[in-house]
């Protein structure tokens, strides 16, 4: 292989590799996101309560039961629990998510098909140059 294939080569195998590390970042923030939205539905919090400084306890969105069957949060909760975890922010952040994840995916899917691609033309010149000797 001459110098120049070399070079081509080698800047092809750095593309992917960039492309891979790009992917991997927005793949993180996308799961970073949607790990804090799994902490807003799965753990119990507490809500101050006006000027007096009291705090009161609030069950999770996800395992709420007040009585035997569970109604709704609303009902379940009371009206400050449901302001203070509402899903408009919650479905917000899931949105905000979907073009990290989709892109990340991409872009690695991507860069890895660049590195098996330069590896692939790498074993084929090899097997040429042997087969040649």
């Amino acid at each position: 292989m001459n110098s120049l294939a070399q070079v081509y080569d080698r800047e092809f195998r750095v593309r992917g590799l960039r492309q891979q590390g790009w992917g991997r970042g927005l793949m993180a923030v996308a799961v970073l996101i949607w790990l804090w939205l799994g902490y807003l539905l799965l753990f119990p919090f507490s809500v101050d309560q006006g000027a007096n400084f009291r705090s009161v306890e609030c069950e999770s969105r996800a395992f709420h039961q007040n009585g035997k069957f569970a109604v709704s949060y609303h009902t379940d909760e009371g009206e400050r629990c449901d302001a203070e975890r509402d899903w408009g922010p919650m479905t917000a952040g899931l949105l905000l998510s979907l073009p990290f994840a989709v892109l990340g995916t991409g872009l690695y899917v991507s860069g890895t098909s660049m590195l098996r691609t330069a590896a692939y033309a790498a074993d084929i010149a090899r097997l040429n140059a042997t087969k040649e000797a």
